[in-house]
């Protein structure tokens, strides 16, 4: 059975509280109080999200605690206390998160080893020399460790890739999905990619890019319907192959169009649709950056080499 694609979570984060100050005096012989001594506490450990490129879904956060340290309490002799251990939490590249109930973004996730801080640790409290004074020279106080923050964070998984292509997986000679992946119609296993989002990585031209593949649905009634598009956010460029649906394509497309639209593109540069007909006039969107997306549709017969078509776009080439 496949295993449920989990692409969005609730954490709750609570970082490590800091440490006591410490209140305490040297002891020397005939002088039981030295002078102040006591050491500073720890400072509490942080909730860190840390980007992991052997993942593809949030689904290991299901009932992940992410709870970091406490720092330890200062002692004597100026002994600041240790620091509290963080609190990684492995992420899919591509994450985003936010701050619950507004949903305010705190940052994302988009390499590997990337650390974003989710909640910060507490400061270690004061020991008590740092109020000692002229007139006060045996301070019997110290500063109790700031408490560290606790957050309800919202985790959105998005793919990160340069290219998101969007096609049906219909047996068609103009499908690029087999060829990306270098093989024949009947080696790739559909039911797999089918089933949601993948990312893979595609060689051209001595240079690797990254593409998240979206599986489409023909319905019933004509229309097509991309279950997971919205993966499509951190794509530069979105390739949308309706070649395999031939005269379809012009029932299919206004509702994928409409979509369209609405679709949150945190850094879309082109839309390009390949048809063996045209769709519609080429317009504009913004993407989340308030940078125009030129939307376009390339007509192909089948003596073109749409493959050479989406490398185009891999290489940065210009809708025309």
């Amino acid at each position: 059975m496949m295993p449920v694609f989990l692409d969005e979570i609730s954490l709750m984060a609570r970082a490590g509280n800091g440490g006591d100050g410490s209140v305490h005096f040297a002891r020397r012989k005939y002088q039981p109080y030295a002078g102040p001594d006591g050491g500073d506490g720890g400072k509490g450990g942080d909730v860190l999200l840390v980007g992991d490129r052997g993942l593809d879904s949030l689904e290991h956060l299901r009932r992940f605690k992410a709870e970091a340290q406490p720092g330890a309490a200062g002692s004597g002799n100026l002994k600041i206390g240790a620091g509290g251990a963080d609190c990684p939490v492995a992420v899919p590249l591509g994450t985003i998160a936010y701050q619950l109930p507004r949903e305010f973004e705190l940052g994302a996730v988009t390499a590997g080893g990337a650390e974003l801080t989710l909640a910060r640790g507490g400061r270690g409290g004061k020991g008590n020399p740092h109020y000692a004074t002229g007139s006060r020279r045996t301070p019997k106080l110290a500063e109790s460790g700031r408490e560290g923050e606790e957050l309800e964070a919202l985790l959105r998984y998005r793919i990160y890739a340069e290219s998101a292509l969007i096609e049906p997986g219909l047996d068609h000679g103009a499908l690029l999905l087999p060829r990306l992946l270098g093989r024949d119609y009947a080696a790739v296993d559909w039911p797999l990619y089918q089933a949601r989002p993948r990312w893979a990585r595609v060689k051209h031209d001595y240079n690797a890019y990254d593409v998240a593949y979206l599986p489409a649905e023909l319905n019933d009634d004509g229309t097509l319907l991309v279950g997971y598009i919205e993966h499509a956010y951190w794509a530069q460029s979105l390739v949308i192959n309706l070649l395999p649906l031939d005269e379809l394509a012009e029932a299919a497309w206004p509702a994928l169009a409409a979509e369209l639209t609405e679709l949150p593109l945190r850094r879309c540069e082109q839309i390009v649709v390949l048809a063996d007909r045209p769709l519609f006039k080429p317009w504009q969107r913004e993407n989340d950056g308030g940078q125009p997306v030129e939307i376009a549709c390339l007509e192909l017969t089948p003596a073109d080499d749409s493959m050479a078509v989406f490398a185009a776009q891999l290489l940065g080439g210009t809708v025309s």
